[in-house]
């Protein structure tokens, strides 16, 4: 998006900056961690760049005291408040706040004036912006953006009551992905708590090597079709058993593993990581994942739980060899015991948790179509291409 575009064919919007668009724009900061009061009791989210997920902002790693509020440059901004990362690898990655909150100094803070802008309308604008915004930020050592700077960028911005359509339409699927996303945090803890309470008062044990094979399937990707899965680690959660990004054989060069849907994939680098999901469809993956295959099919859902189960990667952490970069192997994974509750306990919470597994991957691939909708509609609304009827129409069709 051109800073000097002013008008379009279809919508002559006005040209505002960020600042003419808000009543505040402003940074955090951090409370003295030498005071203890300042962050004890903990009763104020208070937000770090690592926090903002591109979306409303529901979980938060740390909490100030009102005594932190009050004695630091942190300040508590009201709910709806658009944040963007400012240094750093984050640089350029937003968030909106869910209720009021705190953040430190590596974001920018940005409070609407309700009168002429629309919170979720600012939050899509400079999402939509964001290739060009991260361009903006400069330093040798860490991309840096100021909030002088971010106050300055312009965009052509329609009327109020536009806004919000423009807003309504494109938060209605994002609500539906973070719905489903929700669901499946869910239902990985409920998976965790199930077996946990299948397990308590078993004494039998039995090695992971009994219930799962190890699968070396090697493959050269350009024997394969490109839009083939690929699972890298980074695509990889930390202590979520369901698989929710991926990429495509077409971005890889190297020789890969080959999975099947249903397979459990174990992140081997770094195993206290906690990188294990299960296999939604077919594809390959990096050689740095162990592929598991259960040996029998009806227990696929207790091999999944077990394997993700905190004890078991707590042990492969313990006799993972490295130092820098350990890593987790066939031999010591499946040398692991695992409580053994009997076949009849095994199998009825086996089919539990396949059935979970199921409806969560089913939404997880509705996820897929949802993004990829938003991301299509997105520089259209944001450009005044595509009217808001339009738009709406294409939004109803995935919903």
């Amino acid at each position: 998006m051109s800073d000097d575009a002013s008008a379009h064919s279809e919508a002559p919007w006005a040209l505002r900056s960020v600042d003419d668009l808000c009543a505040l724009v402003t940074s955090g900061g951090t409370p003295s961690r030498r005071q203890s009061g300042y962050f004890d009791p903990a009763v104020v989210p208070w937000i770090k760049t690592g926090d903002l997920i591109d979306g409303y902002i529901t979980k938060y790693d740390e909490y100030i005291s009102e005594e932190g509020v009050a004695n630091s440059s942190a300040k508590l901004l009201p709910t709806d408040t658009v944040l963007m990362a400012m240094y750093g690898a984050t640089v350029g990655r937003l968030g909106m706040l869910s209720e009021p909150a705190t953040c430190n100094q590596a974001a920018c803070a940005m409070v609407v004036d309700s009168a002429v802008t629309e919170p979720r309308w600012l939050f899509y604008v400079l999402l939509n912006d964001r290739t060009r915004i991260v361009s903006k930020a400069n330093g040798a050592a860490q991309q840096n953006l100021s909030a002088r700077a971010i106050r300055e960028f312009r965009y052509p911005t329609p009327s109020l009551p536009e806004q919000r359509a423009i807003a309504e339409v494109l938060g209605v699927l994002d609500d539906k992905i973070a719905g489903n996303t929700k669901l499946a945090s869910t239902a990985d803890a409920w998976v965790r708590t199930a077996f946990a309470g299948a397990v308590y008062r078993s004494h039998s044990k039995i090695v992971l090597g009994k219930l799962v094979a190890s699968v070396k399937n090697l493959v050269d990707p350009i024997m394969i079709p490109v839009n083939t899965m690929y699972v890298g680690l980074e695509h990889v959660p930390r202590r979520l058993m369901w698989l929710n990004s991926s990429g495509t054989v077409g971005s890889v060069t190297s020789t890969k593993f080959r999975f099947e849907a249903g397979d459990v994939l174990f992140g081997k680098l770094r195993p206290y990581f906690h990188k294990i999901v299960s296999a939604p469809r077919d594809g390959v993956c990096s050689t740095d994942v162990l592929v598991a295959r259960p040996v029998d099919k009806k227990m696929a859902g207790f091999v999944l739980a077990a394997m993700a189960s905190d004890d078991v990667v707590k042990q492969c952490a313990a006799a993972s060899e490295g130092t820098r970069m350990p890593r987790t192997n066939w031999k010591d994974l499946a040398a692991i015991q695992v409580v053994w509750p009997g076949d009849q306990a095994v199998f009825a919470l086996s089919e539990k948790i396949t059935n979970l597994r199921d409806a969560v991957e089913a939404r997880l691939r509705e996820n897929e179509i949802l993004a990829d909708t938003r991301g299509a509609l997105l520089p259209q609304l944001m450009s005044g291409k595509l009217r808001v009827k339009d738009a709406e129409k294409v939004a109803e069709e995935v919903l």
